[in-house]
């Protein structure tokens, strides 16, 4: 049995306290939050230890914790989890700044834990499919969309770094290409900090990118579009499905094919992935590297300096 707990139960720590308490040979120790009414009730239906002060939790002898607090707050809380000698998941962005990534990095080597970060798109079943269907073809466009309404518990970061760095993730995963070029519009409207954004990429194989994210729409978006040479795929994270267009022939014809998506909760598959990688020794499936990487390009985004980038926000 893997001892683990959860530190920061907002809606996606809530999550991760329902998903653990589901895992087979996990034991959910403890939950630790603030908000120690809410974190009791929560503690009591999933027969766990409340804790106010995420430091007791670490003292109780575990083998890992998600981190799911504030994301301004994910140097401090990791950087003091990897001194405590437990390994974990910190949810994304893995930083407000570059310079914290980097910092629980470091603790993270020289303490010998394991560090993954919880760039949940990867582990959607419509990831892998895509990636397989797109294997062997020479990418020539990527249109990714993800809008949503305003979220009330991001404060500290805005919609690039909160929202368009799954996509930032994905777009190098799918394409095992680096970033060449950046181009980045951002808007605020409703937030502190952005709320609205386009993203244009290309990559150094030559494919280009574009992510719309935004807090301004009344209802939530999780669309890939991906143009190859010879086919379109057309895909939905939310509802699962995949559909994939045959190139387009003269006669006006093309062919459409619905792929087979092996449903599931994405946030179970990415848990199990990173209890898999503590109990077998391995290294997590998205690594502190990644996620420094995702954050990176989302910095130069809203980096008005960037030589490379030519942004305005």
């Amino acid at each position: 049995m893997l001892r683990v707990g959860v530190i920061g139960l907002g809606a996606m720590g809530k999550n991760h306290v329902r998903v653990y308490s589901e895992l087979p040979d996990v034991e959910l120790v403890g939950i630790a939050d603030v908000d120690y009414r809410s974190t009791q009730s929560l503690a009591e239906k999933y027969h766990a230890t409340p804790f106010s002060d995420y430091k007791d939790l670490l003292s109780q002898e575990l083998d890992a914790v998600s981190i799911a607090v504030p994301t301004s707050l994910h140097r401090e809380v990791a950087v003091e989890t990897a001194r405590a000698g437990v390994s974990m998941l910190v949810e994304k962005p893995i930083a407000d700044t570059v310079e914290a990534a980097k910092e629980i990095i470091k603790a993270a080597k020289k303490n010998n834990v394991k560090l993954m970060v919880g760039h949940i798109e990867r582990f959607n079943p419509v990831v892998p499919i895509i990636k397989k269907e797109i294997e062997g073809d020479e990418i020539s466009l990527i249109e990714i969309t993800r809008i949503g309404p305003f979220p009330p518990r991001v404060k500290d970061i805005g919609v690039v770094v909160d929202l368009a760095t799954h996509d930032i993730d994905l777009i190098k995963y799918l394409t095992d290409s680096e970033f060449k070029k950046i181009h980045s519009l951002a808007s605020r409207s409703l937030a502190q900090h952005e709320d609205a954004a386009i993203l244009l990429f290309e990559m150094t194989n030559g494919a280009l990118a574009r992510v719309t994210a935004d807090w301004l729409t009344p209802f939530k978006v999780r669309e890939i579009n991906i143009a190859t040479k010879e086919k379109f795929i057309k895909a939905s994270l939310i509802d699962q499905k995949v559909s994939e267009y045959s190139k387009y022939k003269e006669d006006g014809s093309y062919r459409v094919k619905e792929l087979n998506i092996p449903f599931g909760e994405p946030l179970k598959f990415e848990l199990q992935a990173f209890i898999d990688s503590i109990r077998n020794d391995t290294q997590p499936p998205i690594s502190g590297e990644d996620g420094l990487g995702a954050l990176e390009v989302a910095t130069r985004c809203l980096s008005k300096d960037s030589a490379q980038a030519g942004v305005s926000t």
